[in-house]
């Protein structure tokens, strides 16, 4: 009996080794996060682990190196090879492969990561991270205690819906079913959805859709058949420009080359356009009158004012500046510089 208890007992501390083992990562096999072990450090047989900006194997998206002992923060699953964590080492967020990552106990230099913002738009959920407290929904880009709506809290997720300037975005909240800005420091990117959950204004381009008859398109905010200044028909695409009233929206129209108002009622949202605009993207300058100016700094001043872009000119993408201004090439004066993006289509 003593023979078999000590036997029953090696077989027990067999299994329980096995049991632990199976908790520690083997590279190439899957494993289950849990919250007691959200620090890992890189484990590679040689090189490096590149931190990227996607979740895919390019070396267009490195954005750093990861050595081995080098710790990353777990932040969220992404597609089961890639995690997205932080790098205290870079302080930076990003994406891994996690099969070169094995769980420790070691605590992050940095526990509470500096804001990061985002490298780039894209157009998709967002989960909320602050370090602690919340982080507000606002009806305004600033930061008062008077413009705050809503109050979001690591584990709540926003929608992207378009641009705000370099420090805010404009993002659809589920939790309070509101629209409104968003400090971008304090959220990362988690996946794409096609269209918004709910009505709203969202940048980008839209499509006609009547029952019968046509969609006017209006000089002025008003149902008059003076005012018409083109006829759109189901299957016809707008560009959102910005907001007119409760029931008007300033488009621009394609089909007409020419900017006026629709009644929104009769719009379905498409895509974003401006959303992940490749560098060297060719843009044709667009304006309801007058000229589109190339300027030295992201401000509508006439003394940065280098250079005159009139319809039908065009210009090459180079960078987004804030979401309103973008950074391009204009062949026409053969210089670089900022245009208001509205204006180029």
């Amino acid at each position: 009996m003593k023979k078999n208890g000590k036997t029953c007992l090696l077989w027990i501390l067999a299994m329980t080794f096995v049991f632990a083992a199976c908790l520690t990562h083997i590279p190439g096999s899957a494993k289950t996060v849990s919250a007691a072990s959200q620090n890992y450090a890189v484990n590679v047989a040689s090189g490096y682990l590149a931190l990227r900006t996607e979740m895919a194997y390019d070396d267009r998206n490195i954005i750093a190196e990861l050595y081995n002992g080098d710790i990353v923060e777990f932040v969220q699953n992404g597609n089961g090879t890639y995690w997205y964590v932080y790098s205290p080492k870079h302080n930076k967020y990003g994406y891994v492969n996690s099969n070169y990552l094995v769980a420790t106990q070691r605590v992050i230099a940095t526990p509470t990561p500096a804001p990061v913002r985002p490298t780039a738009v894209q157009n998709g959920n967002y989960g909320v991270r602050v370090a602690s407290g919340y982080l507000a929904l606002r009806s305004a880009m600033a930061y008062d205690v008077r413009n705050e709506i809503g109050e979001l809290y690591n584990g709540d997720t926003v929608q992207y819906a378009g641009p705000g300037n370099t420090e805010y975005w404009y993002v659809y909240s589920p939790k309070y079913n509101k629209y409104g800005y968003v400090n971008n420091a304090y959220l990362y990117y988690l996946n794409t959805v096609s269209t918004p959950t709910v009505t709203g204004v969202v940048c980008g381009t839209y499509q006609v859709g009547v029952s019968s008859g046509y969609l006017a398109l209006r000089s002025a905010m008003a149902f008059d058949s003076r005012n018409e200044i083109g006829a759109l028909y189901t299957g016809d695409v707008v560009l959102f420009i910005k907001e007119g009233d409760s029931t008007y929206w300033y488009v621009y129209s394609p089909k007409y080359d020419k900017y006026g108002y629709v009644n929104k009622s009769y719009l379905t949202y498409l895509y974003n356009n401006y959303v992940n605009v490749a560098s060297g993207t060719n843009f044709r300058v667009s304006v309801p009158n007058g000229y589109l100016a190339l300027r030295t700094a992201m401000a509508y001043d006439s003394n940065n004012e280098i250079g005159r872009l009139y319809t039908g000119d065009t210009v090459q993408y180079i960078q987004d500046g804030n979401g309103t201004y973008w950074y391009v090439y204009s062949p026409k004066l053969g210089r670089y510089g900022y245009v208001n993006r509205v204006y180029v289509h």
